[in-house]
């Protein structure tokens, strides 16, 4: 284990992070800043759909379903702790730039799709069978695709689940691991229909609930609003002191956390979102498809960072103690707990709701991946281990589970990477 946490603080600690922001600056350039057509993607994201597959919103939810998970509460926390207000900018350019990058992986899976049982099905397994002839490389991405849902998608994800029943409501973590797995094992198991209407339900509420507490939160503290603002903005560009100047802050560290933080977030250059794309109905043009799925990483950073990233700041502005005396992932729950009302039990149900969402979102990715590889057969035995892993992960410590997952993502970049260069010229024709 020593040895990939070691490769993890190098991969990720430089290379693989310069890798994606290039790979985002690339094709931002080469779409000719395709996000300045946002408007149009918001609009086709409400179209219907038909028998051929998911709706527009059917596969803009399923993909906001995998990403916005805890990171988008816990990952802005730790931006802001390790990298200071600046990381918060840093983590939303990368949103910004990192659209450009979803709709390119979105148009390409879109491009090479394919019928599996009558439905579409596709991704960038497809893409380098299809498209470049790379099948066994195809195969080992599907293959990591799958255990990354059995970790980051999973695991990981029923134990934010559990922490948080034990900790709020005293509920021990088996029994939370059942009521968790028992409902989402059901969604599975009904197949793709009952994920999209599930996603396409609990997203837009679990959204509404949690802007909805920053809202509240922002609004009850606006005097600090402004010189938060500011801090986000000067500290991108110069280095900061808080707490007398104990903690402090490079340009360096909010560059390196708030990219960092945004790319994991939105997971723009992995892929995964093609798959949700590829599964939309043949009525939207693959160039619709990539304007629907851009919205996604609007959504999840562009949005969701931004708000979480100014209530954050806020509350370090009101007591900067909170730096040296609360653990980097706690700053959300701990500006939720100063609301009046409810607010350890709201920030409770946001951080649940944001874990089953992603549980449900990423099982179907694991599922699309594991069908590429073995079938119908391989796909009913997938179902059954996630349901399995769904209680295992509630219990289980997570330490070893995430030096896993970062680990297994490396598989899954690098594959995407190299597809999405070579089929550059294929995504404008």
């Amino acid at each position: 284990m020593n040895i990939i946490s070691q490769i993890n603080t190098i991969m990720w600690g430089g290379p693989l992070l310069i890798l994606l922001l290039g790979i985002h600056i690339y094709f931002t350039i080469k779409t000719g800043f395709v996000q300045k057509k946002l408007s149009s993607g918001l609009k086709y994201s409400l179209e219907g759909g038909s028998s051929g597959g998911m709706s527009a919103f059917g596969t803009l939810t399923t993909t906001l379903a995998a990403t916005l998970g805890t990171g988008n509460i816990i990952g802005v926390s730790t931006a802001v702790y390790l990298g200071g207000p600046g990381g918060v900018f840093w983590c939303w350019i990368t949103g910004i730039l990192g659209m450009a990058t979803t709709y390119a992986e979105t148009r390409l899976s879109c491009l090479y799709r394919t019928k599996k049982d009558g439905r579409n099905a596709g991704g960038m397994m497809y893409v380098l069978e299809r498209a470049l002839g790379k099948k066994g490389l195809a195969f080992l991405y599907s293959f990591f695709v799958c255990l990354s849902a059995f970790c980051v998608g999973c695991t990981t994800q029923s134990n934010a689940i559990s922490e948080t029943c034990l900790d709020v409501w005293g509920i021990p973590k088996w029994v939370a691991g059942i009521v968790v797995a028992l409902p989402v094992g059901l969604v599975l198991l009904q197949g793709v229909e009952w994920i999209e209407r599930v996603c396409m339900t609990l997203v837009p509420a679990m959204a509404f609930l949690f802007l909805g507490g920053c809202a509240a939160y922002i609004v009850l503290h606006a005097s600090f609003l402004p010189k938060a603002l500011g801090e986000i903005i000067s500290s991108a560009f110069h280095a900061k002191s808080f707490f007398g100047g104990t903690v402090g802050f490079s340009v360096g560290m909010a560059v390196r956390y708030g990219i960092a933080r945004g790319l994991f977030t939105n997971e723009a250059g992995l892929g995964t979102s093609g798959i949700a794309a590829a599964s939309g109905t043949e009525q939207i043009s693959p160039e619709k498809q990539g304007l629907i799925s851009m919205t996604a990483t609007f959504w999840d950073t562009v949005v969701m960072c931004a708000v979480t990233g100014i209530v954050v700041v806020v509350f370090v502005l009101q007591d900067e103690s909170v730096l040296v005396e609360m653990p980097a992932g706690l700053l959300v729950k701990g500006a939720f707990e100063t609301l009046p009302l409810f607010g350890g039990e709201l920030i409770a149900v946001a951080t649940i709701c944001f874990a089953a969402a992603t549980l449900i979102g990423w099982s179907y990715f694991g599922q699309v991946a594991a069908e590429y590889m073995g079938g119908r057969g391989l796909l009913k035995k997938y179902r059954y281990v996630y349901v399995v892993m769904i209680f295992a992960g509630a219990v289980m410590p997570m330490g070893v589970v995430w030096e896993i997952t970062d680990f297994i993502n490396m598989f899954i970049l690098l594959p995407s990477v190299y597809a999405l260069v070579k089929c550059s010229s294929h995504i404008l024709r």
